[in-house]
């Protein structure tokens, strides 16, 4: 099979979108090509005659699970491919960032991309957190500030992850000129102050 850059044009795909084509690529890679088709099956069979009921010898029942493993794998492959190829070929239109502000942590890290300013005002933006670990406990979250000499000032916006990376939208009316940074702290269902910083800029 063909390496992962000959096949997808990778410009304008975002890293989360890259990333998932290259799994489904590796996946593709590892189930390997489909088995030879059968000498039996090269040719067509010839067409019954008008009304003529053709009967086929049922498989014997030890080999219904390789059946069905082969008949599953082959709708893998073609499902994989068809995701591969189609969205290679329809990218969806990236996020239009003016700027992008990277993040860390102990663990994690994170990119927060600003889209520019809307007729309203608001600067949308994209949020893309990496490793940060998932909540516990029902209602727990996590919540991007904007900074002052370090500390917390105003709500960007709250979110919860459940995979090893997480994309959320947020939209902000703030001037930036007036802060210093940024944070994500870990919140809890019954806690809304800011909480243990977990990623800074």
């Amino acid at each position: 099979m063909s390496r992962f850059e000959d096949l997808v044009d990778r410009e304008g795909l975002t890293s989360e979108e890259e990333a998932r084509l290259r799994r489904v690529h590796d996946l593709l890679v590892q189930a390997g090509p489909p088995p030879d088709l059968p000498p039996a099956l090269e040719r067509p069979p010839s067409a019954p005659a008008e009304g003529e009921l053709v009967q086929f010898p049922l498989l014997p029942r030890r080999r219904w699970p390789f059946v069905a493993v082969a008949a599953a794998t082959l709708v893998a492959l073609a499902f994989g491919g068809g995701y591969l190829i189609g969205h290679a070929k329809n990218k969806a239109t990236p996020f239009a960032t003016k700027f992008v502000v990277p993040m860390h942590g102990p663990h994690a890290l994170a990119l927060i991309r600003v889209a520019p300013r809307d007729a309203a005002g608001n600067w949308p933006m994209e949020l893309e957190v990496n490793n940060l670990p998932t909540q516990k406990v029902r209602g727990d979250y996590y919540e991007l500030w904007l900074t002052r000499h370090g500390k917390a000032i105003v709500r960007c916006g709250a979110f919860r992850v459940n995979e090893r990376t997480t994309t959320v939208r947020l939209s902000v009316p703030y001037d930036f000129g007036k802060f210093k940074g940024w944070v994500v702290t870990r919140q809890t269902a019954t806690h809304h102050e800011p909480g243990p910083i977990v990623l800074t800029t």
